[in-house]
């Protein structure tokens, strides 16, 4: 019976698969951490007590004060407590590092933090780093980003930390510490980067450590936690109130089918007429208005509502003809005002049917638009745009380029549909950071999941970080040191896990989506084969750091991604379904995992209580029909071997008459 429930159940998925098209495959290539994951911390630490130019600690005592520019030290006080609170115990000595404020120049066995030197080189947030023989060592920048930044870099650069978790950093013990004399500039690829993922946006103080320069809180203006900010998209409302304007002037609002709205017969939001003249002054005077209000913002969003509805009128109809596109009318807008706030960035989305460059016309210089594609592939690079869904990606921002010096991409590194689900994206960001720089991309928003314990969250985090600062950064040695020093003894099983993966999407997926459902990878990563090799190695990995509570935890997240994978992967095979899940609903209430889908219901107590449970019972549905249909297939062809041979001889035989 059990060969029967196979052989149906295998024909039905071969019958199902959706074979991919033939020709040449361009994918990134795969990531191979493997041969990373072994960083060894005692010989870094001999290394660092090998002597240098500059002593900055020997044998578990300090030498060094740490001094900090009064202009500066209220912004950054907390970064200079870090590094204080790092340095002692890195080496161990608890009394060294103490911390002055005062401007004067560096002196010897100071760590000088402030703007004291030569800037001219800094740009945006970066720093520059002095280490001079004569054992001065400062930190430079023209702003406080720019020293909080220096501060990291230079833990992580020169001394060896990572700050690879929201609740975790890892510090190694170096009791001696020699440093090499230097003077270098190091200047972000990104101006503005964010990371859109829960860990960064509410772990603390962890995204200014990673350097996601773009997470802040959310203020009244509609900045939606975007740091630099003051109102973030969708926002041509904000300026031309419905309320107080549409009663006495409708004229100021989409025209639809020859009726004005600001809001359709369905409930979604219209448009402005933006070939309507008496409006641009309002919207220039209440954008006025809201920047005296925040000074701080430097980026000040117009752009359309997230809506098709677009006016209809004669002269938004001729001014789309007259520039190809309904951006030209926007764009008119946007360079107005950029004209006339010559010191903020104007934005506006490259969005729907504001997705197409218009003819005739270019971007002031200080114009912002942001693309988003969220039709692109997380398999073929927009580099390549060896897909047509990387295809758009590519030619979006091509062509937008050549008309505007800043772009910025809004991305997606998720899958919203499943969210704890393997999701092996790695390749294609590291080809797409690359592309994007090429392209007068200056800023970036990668958009994880808001829901708390996203799939690899905080690695997929901090690599991007650590990318959006330097396109150039070796993904794979990063990847291969941070399961090193944040899973310990378990690192070689989850180096394995990830590698396997990624080779397999690489070289068998048709695709890897935003919204990707877990059967569609049944003949590639999330095979049978390879689920239980996931399986297999994390339990390897929970067995390796057993004695090791944080560890544990920390592996147990990705044993929760295997779990919930071969709970929803493709086939009928409900007992091993059924067993994932049973270890699954105590893991991730432990986790205190929310949800297992991006913003729609259920939360994860009904997706326990009620969600998965009626799956489970569908699934045994399908599984009995398939049975009783094998049954039935293999009932008639008894039959059939045993009926039509007779019939055969039946024909055979001649009639009585026929004898003679």
């Amino acid at each position: 019976m059990k060969k029967l429930f196979a052989a149906a159940i295998a024909a039905i998925l071969l019958f199902s698969l959706t074979l991919t098209a033939c020709g040449e495959r361009t994918v990134p290539a795969p990531i191979e951490v493997s041969a990373y994951a072994e960083y060894d911390e005692a010989a870094f630490a001999a290394e660092t007590a090998r002597p240098k130019d500059v002593c900055l600690a020997e044998n578990g005592s300090g030498f060094y004060t740490i001094c900090v520019d009064p202009s500066a030290y209220d912004d950054i006080a907390a970064d200079v407590e870090f590094l204080q609170s790092a340095l002692r115990r890195m080496t161990g000595d608890d009394d060294a590092f103490a911390v002055t404020v005062g401007s004067d120049a560096p002196s010897e066995q100071t760590i000088f933090i402030g703007s004291g030197a030569d800037v001219s080189a800094v740009k945006d947030d970066g720093y520059s780093l002095h280490i001079g023989s004569d054992g001065t060592i400062g930190i430079n920048a023209a702003n406080s980003d720019g020293l909080a930044n220096g501060i990291y870099c230079f833990l992580e650069n020169e001394l060896g930390c990572m700050f690879v978790r929201d609740d975790y950093s890892y510090i190694p013990y170096l009791p001696t510490i020699w440093l090499d004399a230097q003077d270098k500039t190091d200047n972000p690829d990104f101006a503005w980067r964010r990371i859109y993922q829960y860990e960064v946006s509410n772990g603390g103080d962890w995204s200014r450590r990673i350097k996601s320069n773009g997470t802040g809180e959310s203020l009244d203006i509609g900045n939606d936690g975007n740091r630099y900010w003051g109102k973030w998209c969708h926002s041509v409302f904000s300026y031309v109130d419905p309320e107080i304007y549409f009663d006495e002037h409708p004229e100021y609002f989409a025209e639809i089918d020859g009726v004005r709205y600001h809001t359709y017969t369905d409930g979604r939001p219209t448009q402005l007429c933006l070939t309507n003249p008496d409006i641009y002054p309002i919207i220039e005077k209440n954008m006025e208005r809201m920047m005296e209000d925040y000074p701080e913002a430097v980026y000040w969003d117009f752009s359309i509502n997230d809506s098709w509805l677009a006016c209809q009128c004669e002269d938004c109809t001729a001014a789309y003809e007259k520039y190809g596109s309904h951006m030209g009318a926007m764009l008119e807008i946007v360079n107005q005002l950029a004209r006339r706030f010559p010191d903020k960035y104007i934005s506006t989305l490259a969005y729907f049917y504001n997705n197409v460059v218009p003819e005739g016309i270019e971007c002031e210089p200080n114009v912002n638009i942001v693309v988003a594609p969220i039709q692109t592939s997380q398999l073929y690079s927009a580099k390549d745009g060896a897909n047509d869904r990387s295809a758009e990606a590519k030619r979006m921002i091509e062509e937008w380029s050549a008309i505007c010096d800043n772009l910025f991409v809004w991305d997606y590194v998720v899958n919203f549909s499943h969210l704890l689900l393997p999701y092996p994206n790695y390749s294609v960001q590291r080809d797409n950071l690359e592309f994007y720089k090429e392209h007068n991309v200056r800023s970036v928003f990668h958009q994880g999941s808001r829901e708390q314990g996203d799939e690899q969250a905080c690695l997929r985090s901090y690599v991007l970080a650590r990318q959006l600062w330097d396109i150039d950064a070796d993904v794979e040695a990063i990847i291969g040191k941070y399961l090193a020093v944040t899973y310990g003894d378990a690192a070689p099983y989850i180096a394995e896990y990830i590698d396997v993966m990624h080779a397999s999407v690489a070289e068998n997926a048709s695709d890897l989506d935003l919204y990707d459902d877990p059967a569609w990878h049944y003949g590639d990563y999330l095979s049978p084969s390879l689920l239980s090799r996931y399986d297999d190695l994390t339990l390897d990995a929970l067995a390796a750091v057993a004695d090791d509570p944080q560890k544990t935890a920390f592996v147990e997240e990705l044993r929760l991604n295997v779990l919930y994978a071969r709970m929803t992967a493709g086939g009928f095979d409900v007992i091993d379904k059924e067993a994932a899940f049973e270890e699954f609903a105590p893991l991730a209430r432990k986790l205190g995992i929310s949800r297992p889908y991006e913003i729609a219901p259920p939360d994860m107590e009904e997706f326990i209580q009620t969600v998965y449970p009626e799956y489970l019972k569908m699934q045994k549905l399908y599984l009995s029909l398939i049975v009783i249909a094998a049954a039935a297939v293999l009932a008639g062809g008894v039959t059939a071997a045993v009926l039509i041979p007779k019939r055969l001889r039946k024909k055979r035989a001649p009639r009585p008459a026929e004898k003679e």
